[in-house]
């Protein structure tokens, strides 16, 4: 029986969700009126009217109006912020369902269609789970599901929200995926959906029982014909392919289909201009195709892992699904030659569709290849640990964790004896041998250019001089061209984490702080008139100039007010102006200064790509002038929140002393030292040691 306390905590809840969808509103709107403005007046003057709506099925079937503006473009749904602000919408929502017949009668069949696969109370969304289950391969996951534990709580709401655009920001926007074929590692991928992929093993599986089926008492040689082999790789994979030429030729040429798996492979796809459909993996392949086997009348043999795992795996595969047909089920431990032919005896005798066999990369797909012409089955899959899931004994990541490609930490906290060296050294591995091949790539590319131009030199010798000539160069120099692409690419690789990381802790951090921002930002309006937040513009990496935003901690006659005086100045070489007692400061400004408050909206910047979470501190474009060329070495780098000199003192180190902690920030940058600095400054800060 219901409680009136579950009654007032299932009432409240959607309004803490609406109150976080009016505030995003509001502050999207009041950022975006110049542009919003504009576009209004754009569209007005060239279609004659600006604004125009589009019609939804809402909660309960209610008809919503939406606004856009008129015309085409990426931009148009803008307006819906609108809707977003009133309540018609939610921020992140159900996918929004189109109304697109004016006829009563349409409508009507579309509406019971729609109460039919949509019976949930959650309001359409300005974004939803579907793009971003496109973007992570995961477009087979059920979205309703996923919508429902989003709303569940005022947090799960907002951790959705910074999963959804942590990924939409991440996500390459240019990166093809209606490409048959993704080669990598001389290895091609198959780049099918899930959908296709589980079509294309029940139509084999269905073939091969179909002969099965005709020549019913003719001996196993007669039926028998080579089956269908599959096989998903990893990054652990394609490492274990660059060092075995037996499964690399597995691979290449025995397997009729190869298909990419886990997050890996995706950014290593993505850093090569495409990106697979969907993530591929006899994990999430196992329970659809056995409810695809079971309504096909198909049967499945088990082969692998420890003893009476497969036979686990079995039974709760078919509790689940009454009318799977499991053929068989054996271990893994069959080195043995005459328990090897037993147990192909007893697949083949099975009468099996479909043999899956967990005995880990490569072993299995090596063993299916060397049994390829004994084994009677319509189609063979190597699956690794596949079985381990489903007889419950490794636990799989939740789905919020597989949505951010997250899934291998689960992997590695599960079994870390077993794991580390897959993950820890393997990861940065395999993204080595990835921009390494890519590098390749490119060189060739740039080498078949050259040679094209050499074609048209005037006659054979000069071709013979100039060939020549440049071969002895290449020999000269080619310890210094691989010594060069190493620190290229180690600086790439460092790059590419350190923005990630920046990513993903400051959308968390800004996402997290939003109320508390709201806050702050409203005792500054109520103590002093004008603009919560100051913009100034700051020396970035190489001295681009950006905007960067902090809380308005003074006047507004600050700027006016700083010539008279520059005479006190506190800090020691000139560049930099500080007083302990700056007249300037409001009484709130005082506070979050000494609390470093004040910076924290430039989270907006690191997730722009101004700033980063750990760096120089950004400086004003007067000091740079005053800049010597020591100095200068500190615009290397993007500036950051925090720094060395920010936990090692802050304002009370002299400015020299300040860049040379910067230098050596530069040159010995991590993920560990940035995480390392980031701990250190929440004690700086707590204490106000040097803030003012």
């Amino acid at each position: 029986m219901t409680t009136q306390t579950q009654v007032k905590q299932a009432a409240t809840m959607p309004n803490f969700i609406r109150g976080i969808d009016f505030i995003s509103a509001l502050l999207l709107i009041l950022a975006a009126s110049p542009i919003l403005l504009l576009k209004y007046l754009y569209r007005k003057f060239r279609y004659g009217t600006a604004i125009e709506h589009v019609h939804i099925y809402g909660v309960s079937n209610k008809q919503l109006s939406l606004y856009q503006f008129t015309g085409e473009g990426s931009c148009c749904q803008w307006l819906q912020l609108i809707n977003l602000l009133k309540g018609d919408i939610s921020l992140l929502g159900k996918e929004k369902s189109y109304i697109l017949s004016s006829s009563s009668s349409n409508k009507s069949d579309t509406a019971n269609t729609y109460a039919k696969t949509q019976a949930t109370s959650i309001k359409p969304g300005l974004i939803s789970f579907k793009l971003m289950h496109q973007q992570m391969g995961l477009s087979f996951e059920n979205q309703e599901l996923a919508i429902t534990q989003a709303h569940k709580s005022a947090f799960s709401y907002l951790l959705a929200l910074a999963r959804t655009s942590l990924i939409w920001l991440l996500s390459s926007k240019q990166a093809n995926q209606n490409i048959s074929d993704i080669n990598l590692f001389d290895i091609k991928l198959s780049n099918l959906s899930m959908t296709e992929m589980l079509a294309l093993i029940i139509e084999n599986a269905q073939d091969h029982h179909k002969k099965q089926l005709s020549h019913t008492g003719s001996s196993t040689a007669k039926i028998n014909q080579h089956f269908s082999q599959y096989a998903f790789v990893n990054a652990d994979c394609m490492n274990i392919s660059t060092q075995n030429s037996q499964y690399r030729d597995c691979l290449q040429t025995s397997c009729d289909r190869v298909f990419a798996d886990g997050s890996g492979i995706r950014i290593a796809s993505i850093c090569k201009g495409v990106a697979p459909k969907d993530n591929l993996n006899g994990t999430d392949m196992f329970p659809r195709l056995c409810e695809q086997a079971a309504d096909a009348g198909l049967s499945i043999f088990l082969l692998g892992a420890d003893k009476g795992v497969a036979a686990t795996a079995a039974q709760n595969l078919q509790l689940k699904y009454p009318k799977l047909k499991i053929a068989g089920t054996h271990h893994g431990f069959i080195s043995d030659p005459l328990i090897e032919q037993q147990v192909i005896d007893k697949i083949n005798h099975s009468k099996a569709s479909i043999l899956l066999v967990a005995m880990g990369a490569p072993k299995q797909e090596l063993w299916l290849a060397k049994h390829k012409h004994q084994l009677n089955v319509g189609v063979g899959i190597g699956v690794g640990g596949l079985f381990d899931f489903y007889a419950e004994k490794v636990k799989r990541a939740p789905l919020w964790v597989r949505q951010m490609g997250m899934e291998w930490i689960c992997r590695l906290s599960e079994e870390p004896k077993r794991m580390w060296k897959r993950y820890i050294i393997g990861n940065p591995l395999f993204l080595y041998h990835v921009f390494k091949e890519i590098q390749s790539q490119k060189h060739l590319a740039t080498q078949q250019k050259h040679q094209a131009a050499l074609s048209g030199l005037s006659s054979p010798h000069c071709l013979m001089v100039e060939t020549s000539r440049l071969t002895n160069m290449k020999a000269n120099n080619l310890s210094a061209t691989h010594r060069c692409t190493r620190q290229r690419l180690q600086g790439k690789v460092t790059a590419l984490v350190k923005r990630g990381f920046d990513l993903i802790a400051g959308s968390i951090i800004l996402l997290s702080l939003l109320p508390f921002l709201l806050l702050v930002a409203l005792v500054i309006r109520l103590e002093s008139p004008g603009a919560v937040l100051f913009s100034q513009q700051r020396a970035g990496k190489d001295n681009a100039s950006f905007t960067m935003w902090k809380f308005r901690s003074m006047y507004l006659d600050a700027e006016q007010r700083l010539a008279k005086l520059q005479a006190d100045n506190e800090m020691k070489g000139g560049v930099l102006f500080k007083m302990k007692r700056d007249p300037r400061i409001t009484n709130v400004g005082k506070l979050i200064r000494k609390a470093s408050i004040d910076e924290l909206p430039q989270l907006w910047n690191v997730i722009l790509g101004d700033m980063s979470l750990v760096g120089p501190r950004p400086a004003l474009l007067t000091e740079v002038e005053q800049y010597s060329m020591q100095d200068r070495k500190r615009l290397a780098v993007k500036p950051g929140i925090t720094c060395i000199w920010q936990v090692s003192g802050r304002s009370d180190i002299p400015f020299d002393q300040q860049v040379k902690l910067d230098v050596d920030y530069i040159y010995q940058q991590s993920l560990l030292t940035d995480i390392w600095i980031l701990v250190k400054t929440i004690p700086a800060v707590l204490l106000a040691k040097g803030a003012y």
